[in-house]
């Protein structure tokens, strides 16, 4: 019989570790199994102790956690785990190549979650007022571990907001595709008929990386602004 159960109040009481355990064994399942595995998982106790306990009690606890964890995430910059300070890229307009490469494959994956925040999230290095510096990335291996104990709010914040960073760039490289397309499609047809099929291409190929240039900074211009204004605002 379970005497006392901590029941959190706040979903940064919970782990990315809990939550990817919770989605590799409840996929599949609904109804009162998952509600068992929701408490077991998130409550950190057996699946026998949840087996024992009431039906209210089980229904009433499972729908605080998933009310917890399906609430718009609050964008989370700073955490510490076991005495190490993170912190959010502070800078995503000079995000690495690698970096977002390795964020795109792993965003793809919940079981890979945490080697995304350990991209996002790095030691800080270094604070000066509100501003800081953070550790080089040298690859997701040094941190993916200790990663699995995120904030869940931290870790589920950062996977929204570089979401919609990639939704916008997608969204930005198509409508700059179309407007190339519509700006240069009598241009080369004109072109062509002269012979000049290579200068064509080359100058569709100028404007097109030309075009791309000015996405990507006016993406990152912008996603960078508002990234700034969410940190001087959360705490």
């Amino acid at each position: 019989m379970v005497k006392t159960l901590q029941i959190p109040d706040d979903v940064n009481e919970l782990t990315l570790g809990q939550y990817q355990k919770f989605l590799s064994v409840s996929e599949g399942i609904e109804g009162e199994l998952l509600k068992q595995r929701t408490v077991e998982m998130f409550c950190n106790i057996s699946y026998s102790t949840v087996a024992m306990m009431s039906h209210k009690d089980v229904s009433h606890i499972s729908e605080i956690i998933t009310h917890l964890v399906t609430n718009e995430p609050t964008f989370k910059h700073r955490f510490k785990i076991e005495g190490v300070e993170f912190g959010f890229i502070p800078d995503l307009e000079n995000m690495t190549s690698g970096e977002f490469a390795d964020l795109t494959n792993y965003m793809s994956d919940n079981q890979n979650l945490h080697k995304a925040m350990a991209v996002l999230f790095r030691p800080i290095t270094l604070t000066i007022g509100e501003k800081y510096e953070i550790a080089e990335y040298n690859g997701s291996a040094e941190y993916a571990e200790l990663m699995k104990f995120t904030p869940l709010g931290a870790a589920l914040g950062a996977s929204v907001f570089f979401c919609d960073l990639a939704r916008d760039l997608s969204r930005a490289i198509l409508h700059y595709t179309e407007l190339i397309h519509k700006e240069t499609l009598q241009q080369s047809v004109n072109s062509l008929k002269g012979g000049g099929f290579i200068r064509t291409f080359i100058n569709l190929r100028k404007v097109m990386s030309e075009g791309f240039k000015r996405s990507l900074s006016s993406i990152f211009t912008n996603v960078s602004r508002s990234s700034r204004l969410k940190l001087r605002r959360v705490k």
